[in-house]
């Protein structure tokens, strides 16, 4: 009788400690994923050769790329392939602490860039096109409509989101026993047409920073004339054995 009121006061314990800790699989909202490919045979031989990890292009200092401003490429989500025209395209990730020419390498111009992804250490995302058998650097937000605005379609929404704010977007979403979660729903990615535009449901990590590192829900509005804007974040999860790590 004791064995057992004690193992059914242990069953309450767990049971509140897991809920506390956010260890309750939330539901799970699935979405398919848009079939789309973006083309990136034009890059492939275009003076940034794989590296010896397999993972990494470095472009070379003889390179157009390289004179273009990209000193590493990478292929792009495959939803930005919602954009029309569907020209090729590449991450272009431009470093100023490689280049010995840059003074202040902490100092590009916003309109240089579309964020940067490398903390204290500038790395900053543009991307580059192929059009008319000629790499295009696309360096800003404002270069990024006049080549693929208006926005006409929610995979072209998506892909706007992608290209201008620095998130991302999850399919396939399962329940991990590691992570703590947040929220009793988590939805993936999807695209909602509205009166005057798009909603996107993209996702965002807390990488740079001391723990914890929370991954996040966020929406964004998506302008006919390719204007994004953050509606909200939520925090949904996080890996506590990341609690205690600090990132610069």
């Amino acid at each position: 009788m004791k064995k057992a009121i004690w193992f059914s006061l242990g069953m309450v314990f767990l049971c509140t400690g897991c809920i506390l800790t956010g260890c309750i699989p939330p539901k799970i909202i699935n979405h398919p994923a848009p079939d789309l490919k973006v083309d990136f045979t034009p890059f492939e031989n275009s003076g940034c050769p794989l590296n010896e990890s397999g993972y990494t292009r470095l472009c070379q200092e003889d390179s157009v790329l390289y004179t273009l401003g990209c000193d590493r490429i990478a292929e792009v989500p495959d939803q930005f392939s919602g954009l029309s025209p569907a020209y090729p395209m590449a991450i272009c990730t431009y470093v100023p602490m490689w280049r010995p020419d840059v003074a202040d390498p902490h100092n590009t111009p916003a309109s240089e860039y579309f964020y940067n992804v490398g903390g204290p250490m500038p790395m900053l995302v543009r991307y580059v096109i192929f059009v008319d058998s000629e790499f295009r650097l696309v360096k800003n937000a404002d270069e990024f409509r006049a080549v693929f605005g208006p926005v006409e379609s929610p995979d072209e929404a998506l892909s706007f989101s992608l290209a201008l704010a620095d998130v991302f977007p999850l399919y396939d979403l399962k329940f991990n026993l590691k992570y703590r979660y947040e929220v009793r729903i988590l939805e993936e990615t999807y695209v909602e047409t509205t009166g005057d535009g798009y909603i996107v449901h993209v996702f965002d990590y807390q990488f740079f920073g001391c723990g914890p590192h929370y991954y996040y829900a966020v929406d964004l509005n998506v302008t006919p004339d390719g204007r994004v804007g953050e509606i909200s974040r939520t925090k949904i999860y996080r890996n506590p054995l990341m609690d205690g790590l600090c990132q610069d």
